[in-house]
C-alpha cells in the first residue's frame, strides 16, 4: 500500500517568526557542555530515520521556565498519580537552566490553536504520548525546499508554547549563563502549583 505524502509536504502552511530578542527556556543534564548541543535519541519531533548519517537533529526550548520544567523533569510522572509526587532533590541538582536568546529570526511552522487542524495535520501528532506522527510531520517539514528553521507548537503538558529548533537553525540561537536548577527562584512557585515535592 502506497503511503500517501504527508500534508505539510508541500503547499502552503501556516508560519510564524520568532522574533529576533525573544527569550525561551531550556533545561538539561549539566554533564552536557554545550547549552545549545542537542542529540538524536527519540523525541516528538525527531527524525525517524534510522540511518545516523542522514538524520537531523532537533533542539528544544519553552516560552516559559514552567513549560521547559514539565517537559524535562515531570513529562508523565503526574499520570495516575493525585497525590504529591516525590522528586529526588539531588536529581534536580544534575540539571541547569539557560535562557536562550534567537539572535536572527527563525521562520517556523506553526501548529498552535487550530493551525495542525486546517493544514491536515493529525491532532496526535502534537498532542500524543506517542512520538510517531509528530517525527513524521517533522520530516515533511525538514525536507521542504523552502528549508524552514522549526516547529512552533503548544505543550500538551500545560498548553504553553514549545519551539523544536532544527539543527540548521541553532546557530540562530545563544545561550545564557548556566543555572543550577534547584536555585532557581521560579521553581519554588511551580513545585508548589503541581504539588511536587523534594526529598
Amino acid at each position: 500500500m502506497t503511503r500517501l505524502p504527508h500534508p505539510l509536504a508541500s503547499g502552503a502552511l501556516t508560519l510564524a517568526h520568532a522574533p529576533v530578542g525573544s527569550v525561551w527556556h531550556h533545561i538539561f543534564l549539566d554533564r552536557f557542555p554545550d547549552p545549545l548541543g542537542f542529540g538524536f535519541a527519540s523525541s516528538r519531533f525527531s527524525d525517524p530515520r534510522r540511518k545516523p548519517a542522514s538524520r537531523f537533529g532537533v533542539y528544544y526550548v519553552g516560552h516559559t521556565f514552567e513549560v521547559a520544567f514539565l517537559e524535562t523533569i515531570v513529562r508523565d510522572l503526574r499520570n495516575g498519580n493525585p497525590g504529591p509526587l516525590i522528586l529526588s532533590a539531588n536529581d534536580l541538582d544534575d540539571y541547569v537552566h539557560v535562557n536562550v536568546t534567537v539572535q536572527a529570526r527563525l521562520d517556523l511552522v506553526d501548529l498552535r490553536g487550530g493551525n495542525a487542524v486546517a493544514l491536515g495535520v493529525p491532532t496526535n501528532a502534537v498532542r500524543a504520548s506517542s512520538h510517531r506522527l509528530g517525527q513524521r510531520a517533522s520530516l515533511a517539514v525538514y525536507q521542504r525546499a523552502d528549508r524552514l528553521d522549526d516547529i512552533w507548537y503548544p505543550s500538551r503538558l500545560n498548553g504553553d508554547e514549545n519551539l523544536a529548533v532544527y539543527d540548521r537553525a541553532v546557530p540562530k540561537l545563544a545561550a545564557g549563563a548556566r543555572r543550577k536548577l534547584g536555585t532557581c527562584p521560579e521553581l519554588a512557585p511551580i513545585l508548589s502549583a503541581y504539588h511536587i515535592a523534594l526529598v
